[in-house]
């Protein structure tokens, strides 16, 4: 799980297509748990029946489209299921946070495509042909498929497998391609190279061509002559067009839709971005040595792109998310009427709005990089805009502003600080009496793998380049190091540079965040686990007579079960009042 899924898994559950009882005199409601009572006694016709009678009640029915999709499924009929399913995903694409059993729902839909990515991954190191993955027959039907184009085009392909059947399929792809799916299917792929940065491997047959294919274009455009679409959705699979030389007349053409939406992905949106950029207010300067290879690294590498907000979200009070997520913690509730005033340092792109969407809130939203800031800024939904406020600055600085709140977020930032307890030190000024505050921190001990992995990637001079980053993946992936490709963040170009090319990582024990916790008067409130594992340790530590507030047993947890904190130590704490 990366960073921005942490932060998205903190989500509350839908507030639509979630519930188990109906909602008296709501129509949707009482279909949906009439058909959920048929399809648990397998009366599965007459699920579909009363499924598809909401759907037209209620289209954006998250929970009903998947169920749909799980009958249809049973059925046999794994076309219609398909659709279904990447409805459900493109309604609340905070279900791509369980990566891989979207690509087991794939797989169950597409059987060819979960042969293919067994295949691929049994004949690593060499590398398959799209023909040598797929019988002739199938080509067609993995085109056509909805599930894997909405996957697509939302998020990167976070599976080994996955990514060598599509790195096959987008190598096998000619610019005289003509079946009728051929071109939405390259479009397809497209948008999934600009959304992970061109990560996937290229062979130097493949760099021949894109600089065949881009010489080609070129000349069209000067002669005035026509460019066949497939040629330019060929070339998005292996550069954004926005940094071609050509681009503004790319701009000028008419273009079928999927290709257009291509267009809009790789050179519109870019360029609002860097339009964007000049509005953006400077909050604090930025002096610090540290702070400032931060900013290059973030500029170069906007970090995470291709975010997605949850879908069917209701916003909830932070002493109700608190309450419901540490039933048994003594801490002491805002109760606060009114919007909360949050601050969220070291926002990237998009956890400002992913804060704004959860809690009623005004957030102050601030990052060292203006790329990500923009980034941001483009991709704030409407609704949210009025409630955060995008400014650039450095967690140093912040000590000036003549500001306090309600909550600070700052997960997954301190720890490419210099010092990260001075950056909390900071933050902590910031902190009204009584304030909570959320953070992140890598663990020494669950990122072991990592540091092993930084220290091979030094030893054979790796540079922090796409090429090189790139070459890094493929041949990391035949070494011990491959563990780490259990991160989703090994899977774009940002996020993998992120990963293991930072250019600042400190880590973190728990020894060292209770020494700060009780030396500055904070009430720990507790870890974020998910559900089963945050039981299951309620009721390790009450049969061990143990407070879940003691960070003194907590570490003992940790030394036992040295993968638990893998990810990072993600705490809230409180401010006394």
């Amino acid at each position: 799980m990366n960073r921005k899924q942490r932060r998205g898994a903190r989500k509350q559950p839908p507030s639509s297509g979630s519930q188990r009882t109906a909602t008296a005199g709501n129509p949707a409601d009482q279909l949906f748990t009439e058909a959920e009572q048929l399809q648990r006694r397998h009366k599965l016709d007459d699920a579909i029946r009363l499924y598809k009678r909401l759907l037209l009640l209620k289209p954006d029915h998250a929970q009903a489209n998947n169920n749909v999709a799980l009958v249809l499924l049973a059925q046999g009929k794994r076309s219609e299921a398909s659709a279904h399913f990447a409805q459900a995903l493109t309604l609340m694409p905070q279900l791509f946070e369980q990566y891989n059993a979207v690509c087991d729902t794939l797989a169950a839909v597409l059987p060819p495509i979960g042969a293919a990515m067994q295949r691929a991954l049994a004949a690593r190191p060499n590398r398959l042909s799209a023909d040598q993955l797929l019988a002739a027959d199938d080509h067609a039907a993995v085109r056509a498929d909805p599930l894997l184009r909405c996957m697509l085009e939302a998020v990167p392909a976070r599976n080994i497998g996955l990514e060598l059947v599509l790195t096959a399929l987008r190598a096998a792809f000619t610019a005289d391609a003509s079946d009728e799916n051929a071109l939405s299917f390259c479009c397809a792929l497209a948008k999934q190279c600009f959304i992970n940065e061109y990560v996937f491997a290229v062979t130097a047959e493949e760099e021949a061509q894109v600089e065949r294919l881009t010489a080609a274009i070129g000349d069209a455009l000067s002669a005035g002559a026509g460019i066949a679409p497939m040629q330019l959705a060929v070339l998005a699979m292996y550069a954004p067009l926005h940094r071609l030389p050509f681009a503004d007349a790319l701009l000028t053409n008419a273009w079928p839709a999927p290709l257009e939406a291509v267009v809009t992905q790789q050179i519109r949106e870019p360029r609002q971005e860097v339009a964007l950029r000049p509005a953006i207010p400077r909050l604090t300067a930025i002096v610090d040595e540290t702070s400032l290879r931060v900013q290059q690294q973030y500029e170069e590498n906007p970090y995470p792109r291709g975010i997605n907000l949850a879908g069917n979200v209701q916003p909830v009070s932070l002493d109700r998310h608190l309450r419901a997520k540490f039933p048994t913690a003594a801490f002491t509730p805002l109760a606060k009427s009114g919007p909360l005033d949050i601050l969220v340092p070291g926002c990237g792109t998009g956890l400002g709005a992913q804060v704004a969407q959860m809690y009623d809130a005004h957030v102050l939203a601030v990052d060292l990089s203006l790329a990500s800031l923009a980034y941001a800024k483009r991709t704030t939904p409407a609704a949210l805009a009025s409630r955060i406020e995008y400014v650039q600055g450095d967690i140093l600085k912040l000590g000036a502003i003549g500001r306090t709140f309600d909550f600070i977020e700052v997960t997954g930032v301190l720890h490419h600080m210099a010092d990260p307890l001075e950056g909390w030190r900071v933050l902590l000024a910031l902190l009204q009496p009584g304030g909570i505050m959320h953070l992140g921190f890598y663990s020494e001990l669950g990122r072991r793998d990592v540091v092993d992995a930084r220290a091979f990637i030094a030893e054979r001079g790796y540079a922090a380049t796409p090429a090189d980053i790139r070459r890094c993946r493929q041949d990391i992936l035949q070494t011990p190091h491959a563990s780490v490709a259990r991160f989703t963040d090994f899977f774009s170009t940002s996020e993998c540079r992120d990963l293991l090319f930072h250019v600042q990582e400190s880590r973190m024990t728990i020894p060292a965040i209770k020494d700060f916790v009780d030396s500055h008067g904070l009430k720990f409130i507790g870890f974020d686990l998910d559900d089963a594992t945050a039981q299951k340790y309620r009721e390790a530590f009450a049969a061990q007579g143990w407070s879940m507030s003691d960070l003194a047993k907590w570490h003992a947890v940790e030394m036992a079960n040295p993968d638990m904190f893998s990810g990072m130590f993600q705490l809230w704490v409180q401010r006394n009042g």
